[in-house]
């Protein structure tokens, strides 16, 4: 079997550096023999969670989508940047969307596995934002690589071909990404 990993940006930018990330580790996951679907969350913008509007209106169709395609898939590729030490709202509010409970669905963060990548143009690059994002995975379930990529200069960082231009970079990126792999093919049996 092949391992199937969902791809998800935290950022709602256009030319996000962290979308920009995230297509490289997407590329080494292909590249590793992985199924990759990239989400765009900014496509279907969803709500801000409101339990109110959960209640009056079920929850929302885009949510759903996204529920879905979760339940679809063993592991999760996630980039974010910050926002003031914490990773988006944008991508918050989905995670909430999608742990909304359905009667006699399972969770679908039970059991998956993230790798966790952020980017930044200062020189931290993201990296306060994702002990967060971290916990909140595994608060619900996730099993969080240990290894994960804070990419700093970022808008510096990508070379002509879009993938890191610094060697080590890559090969960083790539061990987070092959041990994401190792991690759900382990726990999955795949």
């Amino acid at each position: 079997m092949t391992v199937k990993l969902l791809a998800l940006c935290g950022s709602a930018r256009q030319d996000s550096i962290n979308a920009r990330l995230l297509k490289v580790a997407v590329t080494a996951a292909r590249t590793a023999g992985a199924d990759v679907t990239e989400f765009a969350l900014t496509t279907d913008l969803l709500p801000l969670f409101d339990e109110d509007r959960e209640a009056a209106n079920g929850i929302p169709a885009a949510a759903l989508a996204l529920k879905v395609a979760f339940q679809g898939h063993d592991g999760l590729l996630i980039a974010s940047p910050e926002y003031n030490g914490f990773f988006t709202p944008l991508l918050k509010n989905a995670i909430d969307w999608v742990s909304r409970p359905v009667a006699g669905a399972p969770s679908p963060f039970a059991g998956k596995t993230a790798a966790l990548f952020a980017a930044s143009a200062g020189g931290l690059g993201g990296i306060r934002g994702l002990p967060h994002l971290r916990l909140l995975l595994s608060n619900l379930g996730v099993h969080v690589a240990a290894g994960q990529l804070a990419l700093a200069r970022a808008d510096q960082a990508f070379g002509s071909d879009g993938i890191l231009a610094d060697a080590g970079q890559q090969a960083l990126l790539q061990t987070c990404v092959t041990d994401l792999l190792r991690l759900t093919a382990g726990l999955h049996r795949i």
